[in-house]
C-alpha cells in the first residue's frame, strides 16, 4: 500500500478526477486538500507586523534561536576540523 496523488475537482457533492484511472477504489480512505478562497481583503489600516506582535509570548523563541545558532556554529567548526586533518 502506498500514497498516490491525483488531481480532482469537487462539483455537485462529488470528486471528479482528471484521469479516471487515478480514481480510488470504492471504500478507499482518502485525504482531501483544497485551496480556500478568501473573501476578506486586507485594508490599509491593518499592519501585519503589529497584528502578530506578542503571538509567540511564552514560547522562549529567542532562546530557541540562540540554541539553533550555537548548534550551527558547532557543526561548522566540526566540518572545518575534518577538512583540515
Amino acid at each position: 500500500m502506498g500514497l498516490r496523488t491525483a488531481h480532482a475537482i469537487y462539483k455537485d457533492g462529488a470528486l471528479i478526477f482528471a484521469d479516471p484511472e487515478m480514481a480510488p477504489e470504492d471504500g478507499a480512505e482518502v485525504v482531501v486538500t483544497f485551496l480556500e478562497r478568501f473573501s476578506l481583503e486586507m485594508t490599509a489600516e491593518t499592519d501585519p507586523i503589529r497584528s502578530l506582535r506578542g503571538r509567540g509570548k511564552g514560547e522562549k523563541l529567542v532562546e530557541k534561536l540562540l540554541e539553533s545558532r550555537r548548534e550551527d556554529r558547532e557543526r561548522d567548526e566540526r566540518g572545518r576540523r575534518h577538512l583540515r586533518s
